[in-house]
């Protein structure tokens, strides 16, 4: 047991020896390095706070004057109605605007304005489309009402001139040119209703001719020969007027042609009048019943059309009625005289009878007195 506790150490140390043997020289220890110290962190400094810009009471007033035309704008082009959604919140902002820059709260008046600014641009450029459109329709319905007054035949120079009006407004609008086109068309339209009134005024006249009615109102007529005129001079150059010259001729000659008629008028109803009343002098109302009647309602209807002032529809009316009141008379006096014969005829007759009764009379009285001296002779 002890010679194997001793193998056992022994062994043990061998082992140990040998270990000791083959281990490498120890590395040598490093030099000390010398340490770094880092500086201290600087303090953080806070960022200022960025300054807005300064806005400038020039700089709102300008805003302010752009926003004032951009808004007239769409007012007078009436989108106001026409898109009146988008206008009223235009609108709003500005109003909003308004108060702020009174009340020199720039920040917001510059907020407000620039809104209302682009809100009312973008008005204007959608809505000017949609009233050119709209104003190049009413020109067009214009130059077919003057095309219906025959304006072709009576004032072609005039015509001439308002389509060429037509054909630049045209070219505003294919240009995009929105704000010249409106306010071409709205002069074509204008030049357009002159041309239509100088041509209704020119066949006005023509009828006035054809009745010989000028000589019965000359002021009238001469100043109307004058307007038409004044209307194919003003035409290129300011519609408006042409247009209130063309107005003011055709308004003349239907005076005319009104006083014309008032008079032809009156004179056929005085001479029906005439013949309804020496009809009535012989009792014409009794002697020929029906037809008095009958011309009576057509004498009735034209003196109520005449007095309402409409004269030529008058003056037919007492046309008929003086032929009917004139039949009538004939009538009733045929009749008249007829029935005055009768009773002559009868009143010679009845006096025919009574000579004959009287000179039957006259006989027997002379018989009757031949005839009692004898009866007296017999009685003594």
């Amino acid at each position: 047991m002890t010679i194997r506790r001793l193998s056992i150490v022994a062994l043990a140390a061998a082992v140990l020896l040998a270990a000791c043997a083959t281990k490498p020289p120890a590395a040598p220890e490093p030099e000390p390095q010398p340490q770094i110290v880092a500086p201290a962190p600087e303090p953080v400094k806070e960022p200022e706070p960025v300054k807005e810009p300064e806005i400038s009471k020039e700089e709102l007033e300008a805003l302010h004057g752009r926003v004032l035309a951009l808004r007239k704008d769409a007012f007078e082009l009436g989108l106001k109605d026409v898109m009146s959604k988008e206008y009223t919140e235009a609108e709003t902002h500005y109003l909003s605007g308004k108060t702020a820059l009174d009340a020199d709260t720039r920040p917001l008046a510059k907020s407000e304005l620039s809104a209302a600014e682009s809100l009312f641009a973008d008005l204007v450029a959608k809505g000017g489309a949609m009233v050119a459109q709209t104003k190049q329709v009413d020109a067009a319905s214009a130059r077919k009402r003057a095309l219906a007054a025959d304006a072709e035949k009576l004032s072609p120079e005039a015509l001439a001139v308002a389509d060429a009006g037509l054909a630049a407004a045209d070219k505003a609008l294919a240009a995009g040119d929105f704000k010249a086109a409106i306010a071409a068309y709205g002069l074509a339209s204008t030049a357009f209703d002159a041309v239509e009134k100088r041509s209704t005024a020119t066949t006005v006249k023509a009828t006035v001719d054809a009745l010989a009615y000028g000589p019965l109102d000359a002021s009238n007529y001469a100043i109307a020969g004058q307007k038409i005129a004044a209307v194919d001079e003003l035409l290129a150059t300011t519609p408006k007027a042409a247009q209130d010259a063309a107005e003011e001729a055709l308004l003349r000659y239907r005076l005319v042609l009104a006083k014309g008629w008032e008079l032809t008028a009156g004179g056929k109803r005085d001479a029906a009048e005439k013949y309804k009343l020496e009809a009535e002098a012989i009792k014409a109302q009794v002697a020929v019943k029906t037809e008095y009647t009958e011309a009576k309602t057509l004498w009735d209807e034209g003196v109520t059309v005449f007095s309402a002032g409409n004269h030529e529809a008058a003056a037919p009316l007492f046309d008929q009625a003086e032929l009917m009141f004139s039949a009538v008379y004939d009538k009733a006096a045929a009749k008249r005289a007829a029935a005055e014969a009768a009773i002559k005829a009868a009143a010679s007759k009845n006096e025919e009878s009574a000579t004959i009764v009287e000179e039957g009379d006259e006989t027997l009285g002379t018989a009757e007195d031949s005839v009692a001296p004898a009866t007296e002779g017999k009685k003594e």
